[in-house]
């Protein structure tokens, strides 16, 4: 029984645009933002979709919200789906973050799951966080299609963990504001249980 999984990143934000690490934080969806998540409803209202789950962070809910009103659903919410928690980065801009702390971000360029930030999360614990509520929902909607708004890191990390890819490369997988990444999932297929279709595709915004 294959099931698929619509994976979605929100649309972009005002931190997006300041460069600032949102993490756990939040900032509201720019007017380009709202756009991008309303592009992405009328481009998802024609799927069959049995349930909208988001990350419980405003700009996701304010995502999900677009694509579920297409469908008579309502989001259901996920703390599970939260970005990574950037720690004391969070808030800071990128500039502010390569002056405040060089080392540590120039090592997180090469390797940044041997590199925490401080008070913030592993890249691990994330995908098991996430992991854990893909297979839950998954469960429930076996057979089914199913779309999953969260954010940028959180996304690469577990779009990463699922095809395989060493978290550490996790970087090399793009995730656009308002992307859309397709995957299926059959658990009866053991050497390939997941399968991309898309990976951040983004032609519906254009």
């Amino acid at each position: 029984m294959i099931t698929t999984v619509i994976f979605v990143r929100h649309g972009e934000t005002a931190w997006n645009l300041e460069q600032r690490y949102q993490g756990q934080e939040d900032s509201p969806l720019s007017a380009q933002g709202l756009l991008q998540a309303q592009r992405v409803g009328e481009f998802l209202s024609k799927r069959r979709i049995d349930a909208v789950f988001s990350s419980d962070l405003g700009r996701a809910v304010r995502t999900a919200r677009c694509i579920a009103e297409y469908h008579n659903l309502v989001p259901i919410l996920e703390e599970r789906l939260r970005e990574m928690s950037f720690g004391v980065w969070e808030g800071l801009t990128r500039a502010e973050v390569r002056e405040q702390y060089p080392k540590l971000f120039q090592a997180r360029m090469t390797d940044s799951t041997a590199h925490p930030i401080p008070q913030g999360e592993e890249p691990a614990q994330v995908v098991q966080r996430f992991l854990e509520c893909l297979e839950e929902r998954i469960a429930q909607h076996a057979g089914g299609t199913i779309v999953v708004v969260s954010h940028g890191a959180a996304l690469r990390l577990t779009l990463a963990s699922l095809l395989g890819i060493p978290l550490h490369r996790s970087n090399c997988l793009s995730q656009s504001n308002g992307g859309i990444s397709e995957l299926t999932y059959d658990q009866d297929d053991s050497r390939c249980p997941w399968r991309a279709v898309t990976i951040n595709s983004t032609a519906h915004l254009l």
